[in-house]
Formats: C-alpha cells, sequence, structure tokens
C-alpha cells in the first residue's frame, strides 16, 4: 500500500488555491450569494491554538457545502489586533506594536492556510490600519452625538500581572488566562452603550432569524430590556434613600431584608456610624479575589455581612429592614442594592434561611417553609392588594400607592 505524504499533498492543494484564487467571491456574479462571518482572531505571538480551529471548522463545513451547492460565497478573514496584551509585549521586549502586530499576522495568517480554511484572502480586515479604525471611531462619535454612549464606574477583572481586563471567561476560577496570576475585582470607568434603547427592535429582529433556542436567549438575555420600577427606601435616622429596582413592586410587603454590593457608596459615606465596618472590609476585600461570574453562581453557598449601623424602612409598611452587604449583589447591575423577597425568590431564599431573617408569603400558591414559590397566584399580607389575582393589576395597584 503506498503511503500517503499528508505534507505533500496539502501544500499542492493550498498552493493551487492561492494560484487561482479558488475561494475569492466574485463582484457580481449571477449565483445566488452566501454570506459566512466567523469572530476574527486575535493575533497573539502564541499563534492559533485548538480554539480557533473549533469555532471556525463549522462555518468551513457550510461554505464549502453552499460553493458545491453553486452559491457565490463571500468567507472573509481579519485580525482583531488592537489590544492590551500587543502594548505590553511591546514594553517587555522594547519591540513596537506596529511590527508585533504584524509579525503576529503574517504567523496566524500562515497558519489559517495550512489548516486549509477557505478564507478570501483578497478580503482581509486589520482592526489596526487607519482605513478600517476611522470608521470604527466615527460610528463611535455619531453614537457619542446622540446620547447612546456614556462613561460610568464599574467593577472589572483585573490582572495585575498582564495590566489588563478580563472577560469572565478569561478570568475562571479567579485566574487570569493568560498568565495564572490571581485576578483582582478593580473599580474602574469604562464607556457603556445604550443597547437598551434599542432593545424593542432587537427583541423584534430575534422573531425573524432562525437561531438555536437557546441562542436567542442569550441575545434576549444580552438585549436586557427589563420593565420594572425605582423604589425608595429611606434609611433610618438619616437623611438617606436607599433606592433600588425592581421588576416585581407588587411583592414589597414580603421585602424583609436589604442587600447592597459591598463596594456600595453608602457604606464609605457611613463608615464611621457602622459599628461592624472592619468586618465588612474584610469580606470586601475578600470579594474583590472573585470574578463576576463566581459572584453570581445560584448554586453557591451564600454569604455576607449584616450592616450594623444602618437601617431601612420598608416604605409600605414603615416597618425597619435590616441590610446586608452580599457578593451575589453587583454595582454594575441596577442600583448595586435590592429589595429581597425570600417567600419568592430561590436565592433570597436560600439567604434569608441562613442568616434566620423572616420569610413573608404574599403571593399564595406554594410552601414556603420548605422553598421560594416563584410562580403567580393571588396577593395575600398586602392590605390594598389582597385577593388581586393578576400580576399587571397588582403592579399597576401599588404603584398608583407609591406616588400617593
Amino acid at each position: 500500500m503506498q503511503e500517503y505524504n499528508f505534507l505533500a499533498v496539502e501544500k499542492k492543494w493550498q498552493d493551487y488555491w492561492d494560484a487561482h484564487n479558488s475561494f475569492r467571491a466574485v463582484n457580481g456574479s449571477p449565483k445566488p450569494k452566501f454570506y459566512a462571518l466567523v469572530e476574527f482572531p486575535y493575533p497573539s505571538g502564541h499563534g492559533m491554538h485548538v480554539g480557533h480551529i473549533k469555532a471556525y471548522s463549522g462555518l468551513e463545513v457550510v461554505s464549502r457545502k453552499r460553493r458545491l451547492q453553486g452559491y457565490n460565497v463571500l468567507f472573509p478573514i481579519g485580525f482583531d489586533a488592537y489590544g492590551l496584551p500587543t502594548e505590553n509585549t511591546a514594553v517587555k521586549t522594547g519591540v513596537h506594536p506596529r511590527v508585533v502586530t504584524d509579525q503576529n499576522i503574517k504567523k496566524f495568517t500562515g497558519q489559517l492556510k495550512r489548516v486549509g480554511f477557505s478564507f478570501d484572502w483578497s478580503r482581509v480586515v486589520d482592526t489596526t490600519e487607519e482605513g478600517y479604525y476611522k470608521w470604527t471611531q466615527w460610528i463611535f462619535l455619531k453614537m457619542f452625538e446622540h446620547g447612546l454612549v456614556f462613561r460610568d464606574k464599574t467593577l472589572v477583572n483585573y490582572c495585575p500581572s498582564c495590566k489588563v481586563v478580563l472577560s469572565n471567561e478569561d478570568s475562571q476560577g479567579g485566574k487570569c488566562d493568560i498568565c495564572h496570576s490571581e485576578i483582582v475585582q478593580k473599580t474602574k470607568e469604562v464607556w457603556y452603550l445604550r443597547i437598551t434603547q434599542y432593545a424593542d427592535k432587537l427583541l423584534q429582529g430575534l422573531e425573524t432569524v432562525d437561531y438555536l433556542p437557546n441562542v436567542k436567549l442569550q441575545q434576549e438575555n444580552w438585549i436586557g430590556k427589563s420593565t420594572g420600577a425605582f423604589v425608595n427606601f429611606k434609611i433610618k435616622e438619616q437623611d438617606e434613600q436607599l433606592r433600588i429596582y425592581t421588576t416585581r413592586p407588587d411583592t414589597l410587603y414580603g421585602v424583609t431584608f436589604m442587600v447592597m454590593a459591598p463596594e456600595h457608596p453608602l457604606i464609605e459615606k457611613y463608615r464611621s456610624q457602622i459599628a461592624n465596618i472592619a468586618e465588612l472590609d474584610a469580606y470586601k476585600a475578600e470579594c474583590a479575589k472573585k470574578t463576576e461570574f463566581e459572584r453570581t453562581q445560584l448554586v453557591k453557598d451564600k454569604t455576607g455581612v449584616k450592616i450594623d449601623g444602618l437601617t431601612a424602612i420598608n416604605p409600605l409598611t414603615g416597618k425597619e429592614i435590616p441590610i446586608y452587604i452580599s457578593d451575589y449583589v453587583m454595582m454594575g447591575y441596577g442600583t448595586g442594592a435590592i429589595m429581597a423577597v425570600p417567600a419568592h425568590d430561590t436565592r433570597d431564599y436560600e439567604f434569608a434561611k441562613k442568616f434566620g431573617i423572616d420569610i413573608i408569603e404574599v403571593i399564595k400558591g406554594g410552601d414556603i417553609s420548605k422553598e421560594a414559590y416563584t410562580g403567580d397566584g393571588e396577593m395575600v399580607n398586602s392590605d390594598e392588594l389582597n385577593g388581586i389575582t393578576n400580576k399587571k393589576d397588582a403592579i399597576a395597584k401599588v404603584l398608583t400607592v407609591l406616588e400617593a
């Protein structure tokens, strides 16, 4: 049996594809069009890894199939080349970022071609080229002019060694995916886009595409449309309001405690009046070692510290409510504080059980001695809301009471 010389065969066809522009999309072709787009790689000095192969192989198969079916396939590639890692490499090696980037792109290009991906190499995007980034700057400025861009402080995953901000995916287990150093939570001022202003249009658009259900759900969560109300809870003996955002104002009568993010500014503002401020500071320091993903996992054990010196007042009942700090509340979400209704929220229920906090049923339908009831039902223990069975009616009623 003749031995298969894969190196020779692969090189033969790769040279042929290059010489004949086999994968170039033809302008003005009468064939039906098909556009395939993968997420452009960041050209690091380490070169490609198996994650690139995994991510691109699916559309590679589809693109080749479409060509065989007679489509004019546009399958471009590019390099998302801007980033602090390049800057850090330049500082460390003394080589200019332009040189580093060009070297890395050359390496990636060779590797992508050797794998055999059918990209249209006449259409390569390099995000560091002026002809490209001038348009991203133009788009950003237009959004800024229309009030769609703003700056605000938030907690980020920060690697002190690489001096970069990391995504949750790149800092799992509390370690930097690049250098494996311990990451810390750091408050930084960052740019935000007001995506929620387009929420309705984006959600309507999702109904017109043939996506997998789990992909649609991810998109819906990213779009982040939320219908609710802001509610102010007075801080006892202070000229201060603890402002929260809730999608369930109808459950206000069931609020038995409040939870603030460990980084909430009210803690710093009233630190001289908080008896256990040292305990709060220590807890905050521990939280700084966790990623956002680790802090918000539903399955983890609930932790927190009661604030000894600050108490909230329920705006409907007038009852005093204890305030805690806990890692599952983030400053980047809502107002950095929540009202807790343990009878009807699983996470609040677990927290209340652990810390011995009252649990008051306000929606009939479950057995709160065993678990939180998160479904709909008749309002109970809620004064003027009692007997209402429609959630929208209950919300409308309680908002009227709050505004009175």
